[in-house]
């Protein structure tokens, strides 16, 4: 009779150790899920900001020969400083009269931050390709 007690003892402890290793992935699995949501999150207002700064320069009404007088003989220029949505989250609008584009032509750049202080946790830049036959 004791040694059915032991071998009940032991399957108890083993299935108390396969629950419990259960529980700890199970744990472990939903706080990864939790951090890339988090990320998936972050990344995603990084991008509208960058939208909502290309926005913004569409609507300044900018024409090719106004930027190319205020570049003057740069190749960047930086059209819109940094500019707040909210506490965390911002854009910059730069625009770029270089490598190999046609006359008339020119890149504007809007970079979207997610921040968290002074720490950015996130960043993501849309890239748009102007011609100055195109109105606004």
């Amino acid at each position: 009779m004791s040694s059915r007690r032991g071998v009940a003892l032991i399957i108890v402890l083993v299935m108390s150790a396969f629950i419990g290793m259960s529980a700890m992935l199970l744990f472990s699995t939903v706080n990864m899920e939790m951090m890339i949501a988090g990320n998936t999150r972050r990344m995603s207002q990084a991008k509208i900001s960058a939208a909502s700064g290309l926005n913004h320069f569409l609507a300044l009404g900018l024409n090719y020969d106004t930027l190319r007088e205020q570049v003057g003989g740069l190749q960047t220029l930086q059209i819109i400083p940094e500019t707040n949505l909210s506490n965390k989250t911002s854009y910059e609008v730069k625009v770029i009269f270089c490598c190999g584009l046609n006359d008339g032509e020119y890149i504007v750049e809007s970079t979207g931050y997610y921040k968290k202080a002074d720490k950015i946790l996130s960043q993501k830049t849309t890239r748009a390709l102007f011609n100055s036959s195109q109105t606004n």
